[in-house]
């Protein structure tokens, strides 16, 4: 993994911008985010930015007082672009815990199509785009992913909350619900996120379908690459990414501060 800081840095704005936490406190360049506690991206400082005006005590203190006022965990999503340099070892310093390690992949959307088979090889799939949120998309994905009901209304939230041009996929097998996605585009790049199938369905082509229909509808929108973040335990998902062309171009992982009980 080569990539520069610079695209490291985009790529985080980007996926940032795709998944808009409720509430974004600036901090001298960092970005403090709280959404009910519901996902670790929409929970968690993005600190890739630095603007100098404060020491970074003053900054790790101004953190821990922004999350224990929501009574949450202090998070911190760490890739390369990180400011300063320094701050994963800093943080692992000071009792903070490594957490989920992901991988972010990428591939040139000419590579993926050339990778992935038309629908005309899926003759009993079919497929619908919505570019506004779409309330059966959203049931279908709770469903497939088996969602928290206490969790779904946060997780609506963010998806209503989206500004770049996005689409909701959903396939149809047989006039069956079976597999979702969604795809925001933005700055010549689709991210792909949400990508769930109905158990029956799995390993069927569904997924790759989506991919490929994610990657037509990007180009509507001049996209020219996409990008999605994967979990560094999720084999199968790896697998199926890999087949479609996406290779990993960095990491990113979390530190966590537990609060303190009592």
């Amino acid at each position: 993994m080569m990539t520069d800081l610079s695209t490291i840095l985009m790529l985080e704005t980007l996926a940032a911008n795709a998944w808009p936490a409720a509430e974004v406190e600036a901090c001298d360049g960092w970005q403090l985010r709280s959404t009910q506690g519901v996902t670790r991206r929409a929970n968690s400082v993005w600190p890739n930015r630095n603007d100098g005006a404060l020491a970074i005590e003053a900054k790790l203190a101004h953190v821990e007082a922004f999350y224990a006022a929501r009574n949450r965990p202090a998070i911190y999503q760490i890739c390369d672009a990180m400011q300063p340099a320094q701050l994963d070892a800093l943080l692992a310093a000071h009792g903070y815990t490594f957490e989920a390690p992901t991988f972010v992949q990428t591939v040139s959307l000419a590579t993926l199509l050339e990778r992935l088979p038309s629908l005309r090889h899926y003759p009993a799939f079919e497929v619908e785009v919505s570019e506004e949120f779409d309330a059966q998309w959203f049931s279908f994905y709770c469903q497939f992913e088996e969602v928290n009901p206490m969790a779904a209304p946060v997780r609506r939230a963010i998806l209503e909350r989206i500004a770049p041009t996005h689409g909701f996929v959903t396939l149809y097998a047989e006039g069956t619900p079976a597999a979702v996605g969604l795809g925001v585009v933005e700055a010549g790049w689709v991210g792909v996120f949400n990508m769930a199938t109905l158990p029956s369905f799995r390993r069927r082509g569904a997924a790759r379908a989506i991919l490929r229909t994610l990657a037509v509808w990007a180009q509507l929108y001049d996209a020219r690459y996409a990008y999605l973040q994967v979990m560094a335990d999720n084999f199968p998902a790896q697998q199926l990414y890999a087949g479609a062309g996406f290779t990993t171009a960095y990491r990113y992982h979390y530190r966590i501060k537990e609060m303190r009980q009592g």
